[in-house]
């Protein structure tokens, strides 16, 4: 291998911290005192507000909580998947949702929303504090809250959360903790309507509803507002960039904004309120596909640096680098192939070679036995030999 591929692999894995671990106890940082003070007022709040209803609406709180948590398990199985390169440790992943769960949703946004409506009602009155107060706060109070979570993450493992797409990836997360949450209270309150003479029938209402709404909600605009704090603060992997930092942090907080005022806007007109809804869709998507655009190119420079070495040692080719870097350049690559066998083979080999990029990551560019695993399985899939056991168990979680 060349001595200068290997400096810059050496230097990609020092500026991106790609592999490193992640402990959340940091008795000497008082980041950590403030997330398990915060962390803990939120649960303490949440008990609070919970534990009176456990008698009567019992029932209730059992089936939102389990159809919450078999929601989030599903939504956090996508954006683990989404993550493509070097995956953030586990126990960080879990930080940011537990500080979207308890801090940011019953410690800050529960306390903050019901105050800033109290002022509106004494300011502009309770009609008008009716029709604008969901929209003139939460997005505020609530991106705010969530937002707060990758400042506090970056401060616990400064070395692991460096770029926009660690921003996207931890933001929904933290998102997804706070949606988890939020769809808990919102079930509970549908089961308790007519003093819950009909439980059943507003929990179900209540479920279908934020199971719809949750397609545009917390998880997406949190992974935006994180990504611009990433873009706003700068970092050894990310240079600042003022002005995309400010569209993606107000981006959310604007779709946010619409989807509440949603009715207000429309002026209870059935036709608007469906154009608004597909527009601020619309808008919603656009803006996470644009933050992965502009996030795709230095991760994907971080991985041809990190798998150059490989491709001048004949491990992989240059295509095969160039489609581990997104995910066009791999359908790209793919399609490409002969046939079907040859087009599986091309995906196989794409996948080998993100797990050897991750392998690398965690070795620091040494050949540890799993390096040396990674590399005779993209030589295994070349040849189109049958799979070792341990070949086959990683595929098949990955």
């Amino acid at each position: 291998m060349s001595t200068d591929l290997v400096d810059v692999r050496a230097a990609a894995l020092e500026k991106t911290a790609w592999g490193e671990r992640f402990d959340l106890f940091q008795p000497r940082n008082i980041v950590f005192w403030m997330f398990v003070w915060l962390c803990g007022t939120g649960v303490v709040k949440a008990w609070q507000m919970l534990s009176p209803l456990s008698g009567y609406f019992g029932r209730a709180l059992l089936i939102a909580s389990i159809i919450g948590v078999i929601s989030a398990v599903i939504w956090g199985w996508w954006f683990r998947h989404v993550d493509r390169y070097e995956r953030q440790p586990v126990k960080l992943v879990l930080t940011g949702f537990v500080w979207g769960a308890t801090a940011a949703t019953f410690a800050i946004a529960v306390q903050a929303n019901d105050a800033l409506g109290s002022l509106y009602a004494k300011w502009f009155g309770q009609v008008w504090a009716q029709d604008w107060h969901a929209g003139l706060s939460a997005p505020f109070v609530e991106e705010t809250a969530k937002g707060v979570g990758i400042v506090v993450l970056i401060a616990l493992a400064p070395r692991l959360v460096r770029t926009p797409t660690d921003g996207l990836l931890l933001g929904a997360f933290i998102g997804l903790g706070f949606q988890t949450s939020e769809d808990l209270l919102y079930s509970i309150s549908g089961a308790t309507q007519g003093f819950g003479s009909h439980q059943t029938d507003g929990l179900i209402g209540s479920i279908a509803t934020r199971t719809f709404s949750d397609i545009v909600s917390h998880p997406l605009f949190t992974a935006l507002f994180c990504a611009g704090v990433i873009y706003l603060l700068g970092s050894p992997a990310q240079p600042r960039r003022i002005g995309r930092g400010i569209a993606l942090i107000v981006a959310p907080i604007v779709v946010h904004a619409v989807w509440d005022s949603m009715t207000a806007l429309a002026g209870g007109t059935a036709v608007v309120v469906v154009v608004l809804m597909v527009g601020d869709f619309l808008f919603a998507v656009t803006a996470l596909w644009i933050a992965f655009v502009w996030a795709h190119p230095r991760e994907a420079h971080f991985v041809r640096d990190v798998l150059g070495p490989e491709v001048d040692a004949g491990v992989l080719t240059d295509d095969e680098v160039t489609a581990a870097g997104g995910w066009r350049q791999q359908r790209q690559y793919v399609k490409a192939g002969t046939d079907r066998a040859d087009k599986k083979k091309r995906r196989h080999l794409v996948r080998a070679a993100l797990d050897l990029c991750a392998d690398l990551a965690v070795s620091k560019g040494l050949d540890s036995d799993r390096v040396v695993h990674s590399r005779a399985e993209i030589a295994r899939l070349r040849e189109g030999t049958k799979a070792d056991p341990l070949t086959s168990d990683r595929l098949a979680s990955n």
